[in-house]
């Protein structure tokens, strides 16, 4: 009997030590289940934050598809001003053209006129009579001769201006293609960059939501780990309760069950 009381009592004092033990789990499980909330609420606000991620991509796509919209458009403004310089770059040709057929008329026309010249020189040796009316002939042939001169010039000074309008508005066709190339070269630039940061935050994210659910789950296996033991623990007191009832004595734990 005094065995038993000795053994009684060395079970509650290490009851006692169970206890203090016990409590210390208590606590640490608390501890557990706030850094399970906080973790918790970081996974909120990490969801919150990739929705956000997900918004800016949708907003991104969007900003793109418009670029692409205004990058088409631009194309069908410049096929469109295309055409017309062709259209415009055809009108000069057939002003040329003709400025060519006018030169090649008033160099038949000096062609007549040299010929007018040498049959009234012809004239004038064979009949001495008419001389006077020759050389009337022979001077209006040279003043016909002398303007079709000046509009030859003035024809060759048109076919100059009308090549040099070509090649002005070649020129002007050649820059806005360069700017337009350009523009649209940064632009394709500034969402390539973009999209990168995006696919960045993007896998920041990822690895991030993942570590916080592997020390979520970790925190979950430590607390099944802690409720195991305070079964164990209860279970205990249970016996010691049971065997100082054997020995008339009261129960010295009150066991209060929690409900899973």
């Amino acid at each position: 009997m005094e065995k038993a009381k000795l053994e009684a009592e060395l079970v509650i004092v290490n009851m006692e030590k169970q206890k203090l033990e016990d409590e210390f789990v208590i606590a640490n499980i608390e501890k557990a289940h706030r850094v399970a909330e906080l973790v918790i609420a970081n996974m909120e606000k990490q969801r919150r934050a990739d929705e956000l991620v997900i918004a800016n991509v949708e907003k991104a796509n969007r900003v793109l598809e418009l670029i692409n919209a205004k990058k088409e458009l631009a194309f069908q403004n410049q096929e469109k001003q295309k055409r017309a310089i062709e259209v415009t770059m055809a009108n000069i040709e057939k002003a040329k053209r003709k400025a060519e057929l006018v030169v090649a008329n008033i160099e038949k026309a000096e062609l007549a006129a040299e010929l007018l010249i040498s049959n009234a020189e012809k004239a004038k040796r064979a009949d001495e009579l008419v001389i006077a009316n020759n050389d009337k002939s022979k001077l209006v042939a040279k003043e016909f001769i002398t303007k079709i001169e000046k509009v030859k010039r003035d024809a060759k000074i048109v076919v100059a201006k009308l090549g040099k309008a070509k090649l002005l508005t070649e020129l002007a066709v050649a820059k806005k293609e360069l700017a337009l190339e350009r523009k649209i070269e940064n632009l394709a630039s500034e969402i390539t960059v973009v999209n990168n940061k995006l696919s960045l935050q993007i896998i920041e994210r990822t690895l991030t939501a993942e570590k916080l659910e592997e020390k979520l789950n970790e925190i979950k296996w430590v607390n099944q780990q802690l409720r195991e033991r305070e079964i164990r623990v209860i279970d205990l007191k249970k016996e010691i309760n049971a065997l100082l009832n054997n020995r008339g004595e009261k129960d010295k734990y009150v066991i209060h069950e929690k409900s899973n």
